[in-house]
């Protein structure tokens, strides 16, 4: 299955789901090249999501999914603010990826949207976290993983 993914990803330059859950993935990913059974663009695929992996884990990437949002926000000791947010998937989203300091283009290509929509997203999350500024949404997100022992 893994392999499949790797050939869909080569037609949708997706990476993000990879990712998500990069430890795993990347021991999946060693074995399936050590078998050598892989077509060229697919070992090429796996081994350039290796880099990537391997170079987010270094710049501290962190992915707000569905599974670690609905941990933070069942969490008791995150603020009621936070728990009781309106916060979208990709708004939360887009908050981890701040906090991994990524640049708005940066995000923007990640998940496949336009910069403007990006704005947008920064501008409401802003509003509804109650923060002005990008180095106040780090520091909230890097307050949230300590809670929820990240």
């Amino acid at each position: 299955k893994l392999q499949t993914a790797l050939t869909l990803a080569n037609t949708t330059s997706s990476i993000c789901d990879f990712l998500i859950d990069a430890k795993v993935i990347a021991e999946l990913l060693n074995c399936l090249l050590k078998q050598g059974n892989m077509a060229e663009l697919e070992r090429y695929r796996a081994e350039k999501l290796l880099a990537e992996m391997s170079l987010k884990r270094h710049n501290r990437a962190v992915y707000f999914d569905k599974d670690f949002v609905h941990k933070l926000l069942n969490n008791q000791d995150v603020p009621e603010l936070i728990r009781t947010s309106p916060l979208t998937h990709r708004e939360w989203q887009v908050l981890g990826l701040i906090y991994s300091r990524y640049s708005n283009e940066q995000i923007s290509i990640e998940l496949d949207v336009a910069s403007t929509t990006i704005k947008t997203h920064i501008r409401n999350l802003y509003q509804k976290l109650n923060i002005a500024n990008r180095r106040e949404a780090i520091e909230t997100a890097e307050n949230l993983l300590k809670m929820i022992g990240y």
